[in-house]
């Protein structure tokens, strides 16, 4: 097991420059094309807000476990570079995903996973839930961005919550002199729609997916791993492996796939394959015996910062 928990700086670094250079060429194609180019800017947009999840939502969330490099004043670097960006800090993601979801058992109704599914509206799972409105609440909602703006509105509403910590004091500050400087270099129109817009109909949107794919609804186990080749390589870091990641949250995103040959025996979850896949699970879902008393508590809510 120590072999598997192994951090790399290097991998971490590499990763990190081949996100970003993906975004900025993404932007620099985008503004280059005419105005008749609008096809490539909306595939721009599309690509950005993916890249902006695989950064500010799974390696951030990699950083929130130490996991980006040996030092932790580094990851801390590498984590506020990458919580910044998407609104928020790896102090303020810390203290809501490791306390309030790691370090309570996911049955119990206070994990802040329940409080995230009752502000979205999903039913409690002792509630029935037809395909019609599961199809609804869990596909063409956050399809159409609706769940992007609910988004947009709480990771607002979140800087109040989150003015405490002068690491979010100082991303808020950092934003606000980004902001001017687009408004005094006339690049506004840019900020808005190369990073505002992918960050509240596409990032949001795979981060809604994902939080609803880890835990709600699943039959026989706590947790759903989602093991999407696709998804795991090319968006979303192996965090799919998540029930992995629960019982072992020490092994880093790179080792995740060997470490799930070599522990699947012991790993209790549901297995999905695809968001689809996961969708039909849910349908499916008949709640056990032992968990009818279980409801979402009722209480203050956050913007969605990781599984």
């Amino acid at each position: 097991m120590s072999r598997l928990t192994r951090r790399s700086t290097m991998r971490a670094l590499l990763t990190l420059a081949v996100e970003y250079a993906i975004i900025t060429g993404a932007i620099f194609i985008a503004t280059a094309v005419s105005d008749t180019g609008w096809p490539v800017r909306v595939l721009a947009i599309i690509i950005i807000g993916m890249r902006q999840y695989a950064l500010g939502e799974a390696l951030l969330h990699e950083a929130s476990h130490w996991h980006l490099s040996n030092s932790k004043s580094v990851n801390n670097l590498l984590g506020a570079i990458l919580a910044w960006p998407v609104f928020t800090s790896l102090t303020a993601y810390r203290r809501y995903h490791n306390r309030l979801h790691h370090e309570v058992d996911i049955a119990d109704p206070k994990n802040s996973i329940w409080e995230e599914y009752e502000e979205w509206g999903l039913p409690a799972e002792i509630w029935t839930l037809d395909p019609a409105r599961a199809f609804w609440l869990l596909v063409l909602r956050p399809a159409i961005g609706l769940t992007g703006i609910m988004h947009l509105f709480n990771t607002v509403r979140d800087f109040i919550y989150d003015f405490d910590l002068w690491e979010t004091r100082l991303m808020l500050t950092a934003w606000a002199v980004v902001i001017a400087a687009a408004t005094y270099f006339s690049l506004w129109r840019e900020l808005i729609v190369y990073w505002l817009i992918p960050y509240t109909f596409i990032f949001s949107t795979l981060n809604y997916w994902s939080e609803v794919a880890d835990h709600y609804r699943v039959s026989g186990a706590k947790t759903r791993s989602d093991l999407n080749w696709f998804l795991n390589t090319f968006i979303s870091h192996n965090l799919g492996y998540h029930a992995l990641h629960h019982k072992y949250s020490s092994i880093p995103w790179f080792r995740l796939p060997e470490a799930y040959r070599a522990h699947k025996a012991e790993i209790v979850e549901q297995v999905s394959h695809g968001y689809w896949e996961t969708f039909v699970q849910i349908i499916a879902y008949m709640p056990p015996l032992q968990d009818k008393s279980r409801m979402p508590p009722a209480g203050r809510c956050r913007a969605v910062v990781g599984p």
